[in-house]
């Protein structure tokens, strides 16, 4: 029987971030990844399967539009084998390469821009009006009339707050935009929950932060943290630093039992509105929090039955009963 391609010989090629940005910060280069990509030299799915379509050095050449061979050979060279593959049948994109591209779409578009219509959506927190706006890649969802969910972590009434590439936007309403975020957020738990960075695949650091003296009521937040959530998980990738903090019930959501325990109250995490998801969490939801050691219990009340899971201090799981 033959071997896999993962066989006991290979061996990962390590390229440390700024080695990859010496490799990428050159416009040849650069155009070499486009070349490439626009002339389709690659695998057609990312698996890794036995056939891709490549292109000659000639080819890849003419698309660059460099004469001199001695030039494009030196600039190619510095791609492979990191960015570009070379095969008995010509040149394609590597994986790596493939997912540059791909971030190099993802991005581009209007980096800063206010959505100029207000949300149809109602501000989950009091009701109020709700616009958008697009800064740094971030879709902030803020509240008119009220400061929000997040309290000093973000600025005053924000409610939703998350990455989101300019391409996205295209041809989607504010609203569009919102529903669209909050899906690729629930998605995100369930990475996080398993301690994965869903940029990066590293392992996640995780911890709980808590207001010792919380005392928000159902209708205003809490004054000392500003917010509707006395217990927080914070999750971060030391490899990347992608990062993300968010109350422990929306963490929660996150987990198999959970998503399996409202599906059956036909309740869909992934599909909910922003909305919808807070209505839960406020009639079903209940977090409490004991010492020595610390663990936050988080019940889900669906009468008669009932689904408790307790976090540790380092938002992992230590039970969960139904």
């Amino acid at each position: 029987m033959g071997g896999t391609e993962l066989s006991p010989e290979f061996e990962l090629e390590r390229l440390s971030p700024d080695e990859a940005f010496a490799i990428l910060g050159n416009d040849t280069r650069l155009d070499i990844l486009r070349s490439l990509w626009e002339a389709g030299a690659h695998h057609e799915y990312d698996d890794i399967e036995a056939t891709a379509t490549t292109i000659s050095f000639s080819e890849l050449q003419q698309a660059v539009g460099i004469r001199d061979n001695g030039q494009f050979n030196y600039h190619l060279s510095q791609l492979i084998p990191s960015f570009v593959r070379h095969t008995d049948e010509g040149y394609r994109l590597s994986g790596a390469g493939k997912e540059v591209f791909r971030t190099l779409i993802a991005i581009s578009g209007e980096q800063n821009s206010s959505v100029p219509d207000d949300l149809e959506s109602p501000c989950p927190v009091c009701g109020g009006t709700l616009t958008a706006v697009y800064e740094d890649q971030w879709l902030r969802v803020m509240c008119t009339d009220c400061d929000g969910n997040f309290g000093d972590a973000t600025p005053d009434g924000t409610v939703f707050n998350t990455p989101f590439p300019a391409a996205g936007l295209t041809d989607r309403t504010p609203d569009e935009a919102f529903l669209t975020g909050n899906y690729r957020c629930m998605l995100d738990m369930t990475y996080l929950m398993r301690k994965i960075c869903r940029e990066c695949a590293s392992p996640l650091t995780s911890s709980v932060s808590i207001c010792e003296d919380h005392d928000a009521t159902r209708d205003r937040s809490c004054t000392i943290c500003v917010t509707d959530f006395p217990v927080w998980g914070d999750l971060r990738c030391d490899t990347c630093r992608y990062a993300k903090r968010l109350p422990v019930e929306l963490c929660a959501m996150g987990l198999t039992p959970v998503i399996t325990f409202l599906h059956e109250q036909d309740i869909d995490v992934l599909s909910s509105s922003f909305r919808e998801l807070g209505e839960v969490i406020a009639v079903q939801f209940q977090t409490a929090v004991t010492s020595d050691p610390l663990r936050v219990t988080v019940t889900i009340n669906n009468e008669p039955d009932e689904l408790t899971v307790t976090f540790d201090d380092k938002l992992s799981v230590v039970e969960s009963t139904c």
